[in-house]
């Protein structure tokens, strides 16, 4: 259960997919100066090796709490461990194979987990729409379900910041995240509103004016 919990937990911090989260490699995790994870995404082709596949790398910054959780998997790992989550085959093509199979035997495990849950009591509306709809996230692909999950707390926790949420679970623009996993909802934008104040007539608008007024 440790295993599931590091995963999960490392995963609702990255919103990385199925792949990305079971081929994690300690090489690519920097606990200082700063938190830094990278993870490999072969959905994204853009011309980047790793395990036999064509992908890209993304470079993540996960909070405090997520590098807590990081540490406490790597000392429970063997010392001459290459990956977060199985022995390194030593080869790409045996490695890619061990992730791929680790990934499917989280989703087993996942399946049964949320089988038994309650599905409306933690799911957001956004979520719940894709992953519900059809059944096709909390049956068929669980580990994904974090992705969405990921998306929906810290779109809340940093008032949606769809910027910082996208260059966080590796969403290549703004609109993929706006769109799939939940614009802003209609009271951060009243609440957004209120917060502001523009009065348009104390702007000077003039070029030049703004110009003079920058140098003298």
């Amino acid at each position: 259960m440790g295993e599931s919990w590091s995963f999960m937990n490392i995963d609702l911090h990255t919103g990385a997919r199925a792949f990305a989260m079971a081929s994690m490699s300690l090489d690519r995790i920097a606990m200082s100066p700063a938190f830094r994870v990278e993870q490999f995404e072969p959905k994204i082709k853009k011309g980047s090796w790793f395990l036999t596949r064509e992908g890209k790398w993304w470079v993540k910054y996960p909070t405090e709490e997520c590098r807590a959780i990081v540490e406490t998997a790597q000392d429970r790992l063997p010392k001459d461990r290459s990956f977060v989550f199985f022995d390194d085959a030593k080869s790409d093509r045996a490695n890619c194979l061990r992730a791929g199979y680790f990934a499917k035997r989280m989703a087993v495990r996942f399946r049964k987990l949320f089988s038994e849950l309650d599905k409306r009591s933690w799911l957001n509306e956004k979520t719940r729409i894709y992953a519900l709809g059809d059944g096709l996230y909390f049956d068929g692909k669980p580990i994904h379900l974090f992705r969405h999950t990921m998306a929906q707390y810290y779109l809340a926790v940093t008032n949606w910041s769809l910027a910082y949420v996208a260059s966080l679970g590796g969403w290549e623009n703004t609109e993929i995240l706006n769109k799939c996993y939940g614009g802003i909802p209609e009271h951060i934008k009243a609440q957004i509103a209120r917060s502001l104040h523009v009065k348009f007539d104390t702007m000077n608008l003039n070029t030049a004016a703004m110009i003079q007024s920058i140098k003298f």
